[in-house]
């Protein structure tokens, strides 16, 4: 008799604010992915959300944790542990700029002795369509990646990348506390520094069809900058 291999079970979460145009795009690639694993999706909405997001989810029969008072991604993502139940845990975001089609290569080094992977735009084999990404935001990224690979004495190439993965035994040892976009660098710092290993794996990012990034360049970027410090100087 042919032995039948027991599917990963993952759990891939989303942050979404006034994203109903895309959702259901996103969601959709995201079940493509049962033929591969058993699948739990929880989107986390933000409370300052004023379209159907919400709506469009639940038709699709997908947890929709609502956030109550916003307080940030980072404190997002941390209620949302509490619901998470796959061996993995995905951070993806709504807005289809990272294709859930590569959540595999994601999962797969975290099969393989990695403990968590960051998707990342600038190293070989990534695709980035043109004009994704300004220069003034790929110079910053790319600035704060190298200051954060300083602090865990690893290389990482795309620390603000919305695309995350993680054995979620690890991510709940790493314990989100930063509640604003700080948390991105928090993961990646704290995982370091508990000796986890981390993997960089290239990615296929693509342009924002819909709405706008709820990205603050100059403030979070400082926000940004402020935890990498804190984190690597264990203030």
């Amino acid at each position: 008799m042919k032995q039948t291999l027991k599917k990963p079970f993952i759990t891939i979460t989303i942050a979404a604010l006034n994203e109903e145009k895309i959702i259901s795009k996103t969601l959709k690639e995201c079940f493509k992915l049962k033929k591969f694993y058993n699948l739990q999706i929880l989107v986390i909405l933000d409370s300052k959300t004023t379209d159907n997001t919400a709506k469009v989810a639940k038709k699709l029969n997908v947890s929709v944790i609502q956030t109550g008072k916003w307080q940030g991604k980072g404190a997002a993502l941390r209620k949302a542990m509490k619901f998470v139940k796959g061996e993995y845990t995905v951070q993806l975001d709504a807005d289809y700029q990272f294709m859930p089609f590569d959540i595999p290569k994601m999962i797969k080094p975290l099969q393989n002795g990695y403990d968590v992977t960051l998707a990342t735009r600038y190293e070989k084999g990534s695709k980035v369509e043109g004009g994704s990404v300004t220069k003034f935001r790929r110079f910053g990224i790319l600035c704060l990646s190298f200051v954060t690979s300083l602090f865990c004495g690893q290389r990482v190439t795309d620390v603000l990348a919305g695309f995350k993965a993680f054995k979620t035994s690890v991510l709940k040892d790493i314990n989100i506390q930063v509640s604003d976009y700080g948390y991105e660098a928090e993961e990646v710092i704290k995982a370091a520094q508990k000796g986890y290993k981390i993997k960089n794996v290239p990615i296929t990012y693509k342009a924002r069809n819909t709405g706008k990034s709820n990205l603050i360049p100059l403030i979070d970027g400082f926000n940004f900058l402020t935890t990498i410090i804190k984190l690597g100087f264990r203030f």
